[in-house]
């Protein structure tokens, strides 16, 4: 009889509708008390963002100066002291004033010697496979030899003979002599009294003007005067 009742009370309709509430409260207890305890879903791991395709370097280009850059024609400069009477110094004012002017050009690439002869020189062009020897000795000139004196030569009386040796032969490619002219800007003739303080001017424009020579002869652009 009892059981009877029970059954009864469960299959009431006012009894069903407690119990599914109570089955919906429970429910919405548990995420509540979930997050009330500090415990969170798990985060979803995503993917990281697809990295950019790698892109070859691009190849390091010479500079211009580097491609155009090209060794000069390498010039050996050396004299020989033919005349007792006359100093060094005067050989080495017109070695100067060469080198001074080669060394406005990127096409030639010059450099001293010691004191050398002629067959010295020329051995040194024999023994090299692309240097040029650019040889020269002071002769006093013929016009001025009657006043040139038996003693010291003054320096204004003084001329420069000279010759290039080609290298691997040492045949002479060319040769001449420079005489003391006195030049102003452009090459203009100007007076200039002849003592010894103008001829060591003069020298060395008469190195200048050798230097100038052997660019002619080597096929290279003189330099702009810088006169």
């Amino acid at each position: 009889m009892q059981q009877k009742k029970l059954n009864l009370y469960w299959t009431h309709p006012r009894t069903a509708a407690v119990l599914c509430i109570a089955i919906l409260f429970a429910m919405s207890i548990v995420p509540v008390s979930q997050a009330q305890s500090g415990r969170r879903p798990p985060k979803q791991p995503t993917s990281p963002d697809p990295l950019p395709p790698k892109q070859d370097e691009p190849p390091i280009k010479p500079s211009s100066k580097d491609q155009n850059s090209t060794p000069g024609i390498p010039v050996k400069v050396g004299w020989y002291l033919q005349n007792m009477n006359t100093s060094s110094i005067y050989s080495r004012i017109v070695e100067d004033g060469c080198l001074e002017r080669l060394s406005q050009t990127n096409s030639v690439k010059a450099s001293p010697t010691k004191e050398l002869n002629r067959k010295q020189a020329i051995d040194i062009a024999k023994g090299s496979s692309d240097t040029y020897v650019l040889w020269f000795e002071l002769e006093v000139d013929l016009a001025d030899s009657d006043r040139a004196g038996m003693g010291g030569v003054n320096p204004q009386y003084l001329s420069v003979r000279f010759e290039v040796f080609t290298p691997g032969t040492g045949k002479t490619k060319t040769s001449g002599h420079v005489y003391q002219r006195p030049r102003g800007p452009g090459g203009l003739p100007i007076p200039l009294p002849r003592t010894s303080g103008s001829a060591e001017y003069l020298l060395r424009n008469c190195g200048r003007e050798m230097a100038d020579r052997l660019l002619d002869t080597l096929s290279v652009a003189r330099p702009p005067d810088r006169n």
